[in-house]
C-alpha cells in the first residue's frame, strides 16, 4: 500500500484501487458538471425569463437551484480531487489557501442543501395541512422572508468558519478518508448538525405527516405539489447515507462509502431540474404538440397510402357492391 505523499496519487496502491478512484472521481466530476447546467438553466427560465410571472413557488425552486450549483460547484472540484488532490488546493501534503478555500466553502455552501429545501418544505406543508389559510400565511414578503433567511444563515456559518480558521480556533486540514480539505475543530460538527441533521429530521417530519394528510383526507394533488415531493424525495435520499454515517459515525468500506455519501450526494443538482422541468406545463404542451403532430402525420399517411388490409378490403367490397348487368331493376310498386 503506497501513496504519493506529494500529490496523494496511486503509485503502489493495488490496480483495483487506483481504477475506483479514476473512474469514480470521473463520474463525479460529470455528473457535477451536469448538475451546474441543468440548474442553471433552471435559475435562468425562472429568474430572467419569467420575472414578470415570478411568485412564491419560483422563489422557492430558485431557492433550491441556486444551492444545487454551488453544491455542483464543489462537487466538480471534489471528484478532481479524488483523482489528484492538487485539484482541491492541497500540495506537497500541506494546506493552501485553494485548500482552506476549498473547506470552507465544502462545510457551508455544501451542507446547504437541506436549508435550502426546508422552505420548499414549510410551503407545500402549509399548503396541505391549513389549505384555507395557505395566502394568509404564505405571502410574497414570507416567501422573500424564507429565501433571505437561508442564505444569511448559511453566509453566518460561513463568516464563523472564517473568524474560527483566521483566530486558530479551527484547523484545515487534507482528508485521506474523503479525499478533500475538512474543519477540524471541537466544535466543527455544531455545523454539520444545523445544517445538515436538524433540517434533514425537520423535512422527513413534515412531508410524513403531510402524505398521512392526503392519504387520510383524500386531498388532490396538484402539479406543484408532484413537483416538490419529486425534489424532497430525492434529496431526502441523496442526503440520507451522509447524514446517517455522519450522525452514528458508521464505518463502511473505502469504496461504499464513496458511491454513497459522496457520489449519490450529488446526483441532486442532476434529478431535481430535471423533475422541474418535464413536469412543467409548457413542457408537457410541447410533448403533447410534438405527439399530435406525429398522430396527425401518421393519420395522413395511412389516409394517402393505405395499408395492405384495408386496400384488399376496398377491392372485395367494390366487387361484391358492383352492380350487375343483366339483373334489372323493376320499379318500385306504391300501395
Amino acid at each position: 500500500m503506497g501513496f504519493n505523499i506529494e500529490n496523494h496519487t496511486c503509485i503502489t496502491h493495488t490496480e483495483q484501487v487506483c481504477f475506483f478512484r479514476l473512474v469514480n472521481g470521473s463520474v463525479l466530476a460529470v455528473i457535477a458538471l451536469l448538475g451546474i447546467l441543468f440548474s442553471s438553466f433552471t435559475i435562468y427560465f425562472l429568474a430572467l425569463r419569467r420575472i414578470k410571472l415570478a411568485n412564491c413557488k419560483n422563489l422557492l425552486i430558485i431557492n433550491v437551484a441556486v444551492s444545487d450549483v454551488a453544491i455542483s460547484t464543489l462537487g466538480f472540484f471534489r471528484g478532481l480531487g479524488i483523482i489528484n488532490s492538487k485539484y482541491v488546493g492541497v500540495v506537497n501534503n500541506s494546506t493552501t489557501p485553494g485548500c482552506v478555500v476549498y473547506a470552507l466553502s465544502m462545510n457551508s455552501y455544501a451542507n446547504s442543501g437541506m436549508l435550502a429545501l426546508l422552505p420548499l418544505t414549510i410551503d407545500r406543508a402549509v399548503a396541505i395541512i391549513l389549505p384555507l389559510k395557505y395566502k394568509c400565511i404564505i405571502t410574497r414578503r414570507a416567501c422573500l422572508g424564507m429565501f433571505a433567511g437561508t442564505w444569511s444563515s448559511i453566509l453566518i456559518f460561513l463568516l464563523y468558519d472564517i473568524l474560527a480558521y483566521t483566530s486558530t480556533f479551527q484547523t484545515v486540514e487534507y482528508s485521506e478518508r474523503y479525499h478533500r480539505c475538512v474543519v477540524v475543530g471541537e466544535y466543527s460538527y455544531i455545523e454539520e448538525l444545523c445544517l445538515i441533521s436538524i433540517p434533514f429530521l425537520l423535512i422527513l417530519l413534515m412531508y410524513s405527516f403531510m402524505l398521512c394528510v392526503v392519504v387520510s383526507k383524500r386531498r388532490q394533488c396538484g402539479r406543484f405539489l408532484i413537483t416538490a415531493s419529486g425534489i424532497i424525495l430525492t434529496s431526502l435520499v441523496a442526503y440520507s447515507p451522509t447524514v446517517i454515517a455522519d450522525t452514528w459515525d458508521i464505518s463502511l468500506r473505502y469504496e461504499v462509502s464513496q458511491i454513497l455519501t459522496v457520489t449519490v450526494f450529488y446526483t441532486g443538482g442532476v434529478v431535481n431540474p430535471l423533475i422541474y422541468v418535464l413536469s412543467h406545463p409548457v413542457t408537457q404542451r410541447y410533448v403533447n404538440n410534438l405527439r399530435r403532430k406525429k398522430t396527425g402525420a401518421a393519420a395522413f399517411q395511412s389516409s394517402v397510402y393505405p395499408t395492405e388490409f384495408e386496400a384488399s378490403r376496398v377491392r372485395n367490397n367494390s366487387v361484391v357492391q358492383a352492380p350487375r348487368a343483366d339483373i334489372v331493376r323493376l320499379p318500385d310498386i306504391k300501395s
